[in-house]
């Protein structure tokens, strides 16, 4: 008899409670947008990204390009961005661009803009 009750709380507690290891599609989609791709160096080559790079951190007052490091290009949902590190001092100035390559912002590493476009 004990064993016929167990057995049916089992049964029923799987009936109640529908099974939360399913994922919501609506989040996912979400997620997905929201996820940096990194370019290739042979796609940022391809595509000339490079040289608008190049034209948009001449720009800026602040970045002595021979004492610069550039990370990797990623492309975002509203165009893209990279992160310059100053390798004397280790000041960081993260860049984004729209698709265009007009600029968005140019901020250092505690979010304080250096050039607002």
């Amino acid at each position: 008899m004990k064993n016929y009750i167990l057995l049916l709380f089992i049964f029923s507690s799987f009936l109640l409670y529908p099974n939360l290891s399913l994922e919501n599609p609506s989040l996912k989609i979400i997620d997905q947008n929201q996820i940096d791709r990194k370019l290739s160096p042979e796609e940022v080559k391809q595509r000339g990204i490079d040289l608008l790079v190049n034209q948009i951190v001449e720009q800026i007052d602040e970045i002595d390009l021979r004492k610069m490091a550039r990370s990797a290009i990623f492309e975002t949902s509203y165009g893209f961005r990279w992160k310059m590190v100053n390798l004397h001092t280790s000041k960081k100035i993260i860049i984004r661009v729209d698709k265009d390559f007009k600029l968005i912002s140019a901020r250092t590493g505690n979010n304080t803009k250096i050039m607002i476009p």
